[in-house]
């Protein structure tokens, strides 16, 4: 059975890690949406609500669907991307900067 409190520590893991996952801090991330530094620290770890204006915020900014912040299963998605970047980042360390922007014109032409 999930409770009020579930519900609030789901959505603040999943907002904590999805700022992580971006390298934001509570004060990047809460500039891009129009919230307080604080607002952003309680909602993250559960110790409030917010507005279905600054979910949608979040949603769009992340861009993700709105569900996608209330799933428990996506923390552990978040975590494996934020290893795979940090691992990533170890592997190019050291890179000239000719192969950095080789790297990159392969990752955006991934993306497409």
């Amino acid at each position: 059975m999930i409770d009020s409190n579930d519900v609030k520590n789901i959505l603040g893991n999943n907002i904590r890690k999805l700022r992580l996952a971006k390298g934001l801090s509570q004060e990047q991330l809460a500039e891009a949406v129009g919230l307080e530094r604080d607002s952003i620290s309680s909602i993250e770890t559960g110790r409030a609500f917010t507005s279905s204006e600054a979910l949608a915020k979040f949603a769009n900014f992340f861009n993700v669907e709105l569900n996608y912040l209330f799933n428990s299963n996506n923390i552990e998605e978040i975590d494996k991307i934020v290893d795979f970047k940090k691992e990533i980042n170890r592997a190019l360390n050291g890179c000239t900067l000719d192969f950095l922007k080789n790297i990159y014109k392969i990752v955006i032409a991934l993306k497409k």
